[in-house]
């Protein structure tokens, strides 16, 4: 048995008599964020000699640089690959006489509506005339006694009935003809769309494959190829119980490659192109002295300022670069299951590959279709953050730690706390091993004040210093049944003028941390029913000369 491997090669001259069309269906499908990667395997007979497997009918967004093809057989070798595009009718003019018949039947069925609502209009004319005679006669025929009140009541009767009854049968006359209506207006649309594609050839793409057989053999063919108009995007539920965060990672799976995905084993890849085509490079970072500015002759061509970590011009690669590709194929990997997730993790280039355990059918259609990449639990952090200078209010917030093995892509999240819905929030891209932050609302039993103490301005002299002497104090309590940590940020100015001093003078308890732009951070721990205060005070110094804006 051997075994031959080959990529896309010029056309094959003389290839025998031998040849073979090749029946195959597609058995594996991996969707990356920007195109898809098909696998088909089929089973041809050839006969001794050079030989040419013919497989047709592909969809027009095939890459022919993607196409991939190994054949397998006794003494058989693989000599070359041939793409071609061909463009052949549409397939949907040789149905347009049969739409245009059912649009004229459609339009039939209006017309006899229209026809017996016309003669149920005609029959109320003519009972209403009736009426009027009638109820003129038998006036006259009671005034002369021929005629009594009961007959006058009866005629009366009669003509209400019928008069009724054609009224009913009109309403259900007009029921119909709007479902009539409905389906001409689908009938009609269908028989447009038809004839405008009517005189439009369709772009396929067939693959030949030259063979040289030195005996009868089966030839067992793989390909793959790429194609584009297909995508998939990350969707989650997130539930938190406690200290425990259930993560339901989905994938919503669409297509529009021109061709059905069956029921197959599919592969969802993290593979993505980044910003550059090419690797970046830095480039040297110059600063000089600032030169006046002088307007320049607009035929004088002006050269742009580099910045740093912008590169001067992007090359686009040629399509094919969009997935990673490997030359031929090699057998999968049989990827250890991660517990307790459900997709089946493995590495694919430089990204992740999710293999999906239930097989999932996606339709050419640009619908979405949903499947469970994965489900796992993560340990959650809970606490509360308060910035009193901007809210009044303390807002609850989980750090997870992402310990499973699984990328999490940038996506929409829905977010459960104790089976109730909080809100809808977005992932940002996590990493293995590292942390992020959901936002669960705010907590109304986290109470947060924040209140002015002090504002002294210390009098000067001409030529002397002022002092602008601040105090801000801040209450957090606790109302919850369980303990509670709250971190609480604020902040002092800071001063952009060398003459004007901002000093922070008294701070208690003493912040957790303090930065350059004046941010004071405190982390508060506080049991059941627990009070807390937060006093700062801070000094502004400057001549008094000196105007202070900003506070």
């Amino acid at each position: 048995m051997t075994e031959a491997d080959g990529a896309l090669a010029g056309a094959a001259a003389g290839a025998g008599q031998g040849g073979a069309s090749l029946d195959a269906p597609i058995t594996a499908v991996t969707v990356f964020r920007d195109g898809a990667r098909v696998v088909r395997t089929g089973v041809a007979g050839v006969r001794p000699g050079l030989a040419a497997i013919t497989v047709g009918n592909l969809p027009s967004t095939v890459d022919p640089a993607s196409v991939r093809l190994a054949a397998r057989g006794r003494d058989l070798a693989l000599l070359s690959v041939e793409v071609r595009r061909e463009y052949r009718p549409d397939p949907l003019r040789e149905d347009t006489a049969r739409l245009r018949a059912d649009a004229e039947r459609c339009r039939d069925a209006v017309q006899g509506l229209d026809d017996e609502d016309a003669a149920k209009q005609a029959r109320l004319g003519f009972v209403s005339h009736l009426s009027e005679a009638a109820a003129t006669a038998l006036a006259r025929a009671v005034g002369f006694g021929r005629a009594d009140h009961d007959a006058l009541a009866q005629m009366a009767g009669h003509l209400a009935a019928d008069t009724s009854a054609a009224l009913a049968r009109r309403r259900d006359i007009a029921a119909r003809r709007r479902l009539a209506s409905a389906e001409l207006e689908a009938a009609q649309r269908r028989l447009a769309l038809a004839e405008e594609r009517a005189g439009l050839s369709v772009e396929l793409i067939e693959l030949t494959a030259i063979v040289e057989a030195g005996a009868a053999t089966q030839a067992e063919v793989e390909f793959s190829y790429h194609v584009s108009g297909a995508s998939w995007r990350p969707l989650y539920d997130l539930g938190l119980r406690g200290e425990r965060l259930a993560v339901g990672y989905l994938a919503e799976v669409t297509q529009q490659t021109g061709e059905d995905w069956p029921e197959v084993e599919l592969v969802l890849s993290t593979t993505r192109r980044g910003l550059h085509y090419k690797l970046p490079e830095l480039r040297p970072w110059y600063v000089g002295r600032s030169e006046p500015h002088q307007f320049l002759a607009a035929s004088r061509p002006v050269r742009a300022m580099h910045q740093p970590g912008v590169s001067d011009t992007l090359v686009p690669a040629p399509a094919a670069a969009a997935m990673p590709q490997a030359g031929g194929f090699t057998p999968r990997l049989a990827a250890e299951e991660a517990r307790p997730i459900v997709a089946e993790a493995g590495e694919s280039g430089a990204g992740l590959a999710y293999k999906i355990t239930r097989p999932l059918a996606v339709p050419s259609d640009g619908s979405p279709h949903k499947t469970t990449v994965a489900s796992f639990e993560l340990d959650a952090k809970l606490d509360h953050l308060a910035v009193p200078v901007l809210a009044a209010e303390a807002y609850l917030r989980a750090t997870v730690s992402n310990s499973s093995p699984l990328l999490l892509l940038p996506g929409q999240a829905r977010v459960f706390r104790e089976g109730q819905f909080v809100g809808e929030t977005a992932l940002e891209t996590v990493a293995s091993g590292e942390e992020f932050e959901l936002q669960l609302g705010v907590d109304d039993e986290i109470r947060v004040e924040r209140e002015l103490r002090r504002r002294d301005t210390s009098k000067a002299v001409i030529g002397g210093t002022r002092t602008i002497d601040i105090a801000y104090e801040i209450t957090v309590r606790n109302h919850r049944q369980s303990k509670a940590r709250v971190q609480v940020r604020d902040h002092i100015p800071v001063s952009t003028a060398g003459e004007v001093k901002v000093r922070l003078r008294e701070a208690t308890p003493p912040p957790a941390g303090q930065d350059d732009l004046g941010e004071l951070t405190w982390e508060l721990s506080l049991e059941p029913g627990q009070e807390s205060a937060i006093r700062y005070r801070f000094t502004v110094e400057h001549p008094a000369q000196v105007s202070v804006a900003g506070l």
